[in-house]
């Protein structure tokens, strides 16, 4: 019996020195995935994302049959829901950077490796800056 015994107390031991030195687990590393936004008309919202290089990737139904619709560019995802009988925010979004003191999304960010060319395609789709570009 002592023979079994002290290689099991001798695994206790070490399991335990493993467990009591064993570090936290790091926090997971997450990228952008989607961003949600409820919309009044999702065909409209539809065509300016589509300005800024966004396909559909995906229409279907939620819960009790509200309309979304998956866009995507790139890595990059939005998903517009049509909510009925949602209604915009009780005060207009204020001009950047006030914008920012009324709850809910403020911006979504893009990236670019080109401004120059960016700013020339978005203004060819009669889209504008709220903030001149730089380039």
């Amino acid at each position: 019996m002592r023979s079994l015994f002290l290689p099991l107390l001798a695994g206790a031991a070490l399991a335990g020195c493993a467990t009591a030195n064993a570090q936290a687990p790091a926090a997971p590393e997450l990228g952008h995935w989607m961003v949600a936004i409820s919309v009044a008309n999702l065909d409209a919202e539809t065509e300016f994302y589509k300005k800024l290089g966004f396909k559909v990737a995906l229409d279907t139904k939620f819960g009790p049959g509200i309309p979304v619709r998956w866009l995507v560019s790139g890595d990059e995802r939005l998903e517009l829901l049509q909510i009925a009988n949602s209604k915009p925010p009780a005060t207009p979004r204020a001009k950047p950077p006030a914008h920012a003191a009324a709850q809910g999304l403020s911006q979504v960010t893009l990236s670019t490796t080109d401004i120059a060319a960016t700013k020339a395609a978005l203004t060819a789709q009669g889209l504008t800056p709220v903030r001149p570009m730089s380039g």
